[in-house]
């Protein structure tokens, strides 16, 4: 019945009178080389900047940030930046918070960070969750929803999915939640767009399982409606599950700052990374980046492969301490506007400098074409 409801959909979009097509719907920018050259260069450019964050993000042996992740830019220049952070005391909540990248704190009117740039705080969004871990943004389609995009969210203990909305202005609220899925745990979150349509992908790192949606790009965002660019949740139908490697460091498997990535062969990778090999979880050590390949298949599901060898593999410096530029702190990947791999390495608490509390975090980039 989908099908056929989406073939009149089409038609609708086709026919009918002063609607926008879905070619102003987001498309994350392909990688302008192969993964592998991509990783080999991902070091060789990066900048060190600072989040404003407060004394509540300082040293607890149980809380910290977990990822990070950047919107695309907005009209007016600026975006924002945003990191999940766990706070698992009793009677405690978990916070998403936002950042300001203004205009000017870009390099050379790119989408790159300047740097030792500050980004000032914007949002402390407190949340039932204790433990929101992968985060991964979704712009709205450019025309019909101009300014604004999703944060969606893996809430790990409460195992769901929170999608905020945000503007250029900030956060607009919790527009939709996916609580029924297969999965016993849910510590990622992956997007991506493939043949006229955007997949939802959930992971969970601690099994090696995961679940993937799909809907249409005209479904979600409900084009040739009276509601159209606003996202749908309900569009995206669970395709399939799947199975990853068991073990692709420190025991998990593909785990928390991960993202999908499409590079210039038209191949498919999901990269993630980790700091130290032998002491993990603590933000000490190499912060080792891997590659694995990941398929969108001709029957239409969703795949990764299974062996524990990376496709491509690479270290990106080292961090030392807790509140250190690492995996394990505010951390993950997105691809920039000139299709370079960019990763952030952050530190898992805040540190005080002159009576501030900041957060140290670099943007590492692969070379441009």
């Amino acid at each position: 019945m989908r099908t056929r409801l989406s073939q009149v959909a089409a038609l609708l979009l086709l026919s009918s009178g002063p609607v926008f097509a879905t070619s102003d719907a987001y498309v994350q920018p392909r990688l302008n080389t192969n993964i592998a050259d991509a990783l080999n260069t991902l070091s060789q450019s990066c900048q060190n900047f600072t989040l404003d964050t407060e004394s509540d993000h300082a040293f607890e042996i149980s809380d910290h940030h977990q990822s990070m992740t950047l919107s695309h830019r907005f009209s007016n220049g600026s975006a924002l930046a945003f990191v999940s952070h766990s706070e698992t005391g009793n009677g405690d909540y978990g916070q998403i918070m936002a950042f300001r990248v203004s205009a000017s704190q870009f390099t050379n009117g790119s989408d790159l960070i300047g740097k030792d740039q500050t980004l000032p705080m914007t949002e402390k969004l407190f949340i039932t969750e204790q433990h929101p871990s992968g985060i991964a943004w979704l712009p709205a389609p450019q025309q019909s929803g101009p300014d604004r995009g999703y944060l969606i969210i893996a809430s790990e203990n409460e195992n769901k999915v929170r999608i905020r909305q945000f503007s250029q202005d900030g956060d607009e609220g919790e527009i939709a939640t996916l609580a029924n899925h297969p999965l016993v745990q849910i510590t990622d979150v992956w997007l991506a767009q493939e043949g006229g349509n955007n997949w939802l992908i959930l992971h969970n790192m601690n099994a090696g399982t995961g679940a993937a949606y799909k809907a249409s790009t005209a479904d979600l965002f409900q084009y040739g409606t009276s509601a159209e660019g606003e996202l749908d949740i309900n569009a995206f139908m669970l395709v399939n599950q799947y199975q990853s490697p068991a073990n692709t460091g420190c025991g998990k498997s593909v785990g928390q700052n991960a993202q999908l990535v499409k590079d210039s062969t038209n191949n498919w990778y999901v990269v993630h990374t980790y700091t130290g090999e032998n002491i993990c979880g603590a933000n000490s050590g190499n912060n080792i980046v891997k590659a694995y390949r990941a398929y969108f298949n001709a029957d239409g599901t969703f795949s990764l492969a299974t062996s524990a060898t990376p496709y491509a593999q690479t270290t990106v410096g080292s961090s030392s301490l807790p509140d250190g530029r690492g995996a394990d702190g505010a951390a993950g990947f997105r691809v920039s506007e000139d299709g370079r791999l960019v990763a952030y390495y952050g530190g898992q608490y805040a540190y005080m400098s002159w009576f501030d509390w900041k957060t140290a975090v670099k943007e590492c980039r692969s070379a441009a074409r």
